[in-house]
């Protein structure tokens, strides 16, 4: 039986940049790194010749793997998933003020889709923008 979500993996292109992300733009703290090499890594991960630098990063409960891939071939590809692709689409973060952190967050230099907003009755008042290797965040404030 599963106990519990233990973390959320993503491949990232710049270890250093994901990581800055994360924990300066995102408030999440760096909580450990490693590096795994070698043929049983390999196994495990179904990459041959797999060399990996890792760092997790966390808040609260929430902890998200940062892998950077070493091997030549594996930053070809960006790995996006569109909004209506099946995957994973996005990772959400709940806060208290959704307007304040979009504009700390546009002061950064990211880019939002649209400004914050409520799309349904009594819903939250969201909005998603594109970090670090395309990956889609959502920031999210209750409304009620």
């Amino acid at each position: 039986m599963v106990k519990d979500l233990l973390h959320v993996g993503i491949g990232v292109k710049d270890l250093e940049k994901s990581v800055w992300f994360y924990t300066e733009v995102m408030g999440m703290e760096e909580e450990y790194r490693t590096h795994n090499k070698g043929e049983k890594i390999s196994q495990i991960v179904g990459v041959e010749n797999a060399d990996i630098d890792v760092c997790v990063v966390k808040k609260n409960r929430v902890r998200i793997e940062l892998l950077d891939y070493k091997n030549d071939d594996a930053k070809k590809h960006d790995g996006h998933t569109r909004q209506d692709e099946p995957g994973l689409i996005h990772l959400a973060f709940l806060v208290d003020d959704v307007d304040k952190e979009y504009e700390r967050i546009r002061a950064f230099g990211f880019e939002f889709n649209a400004p914050p907003m409520v799309a349904r009755e009594n819903g939250p008042k969201i909005t998603y923008f594109k970090g670090p290797d395309n990956v889609v965040m959502e920031i999210y404030q209750k409304t009620s």
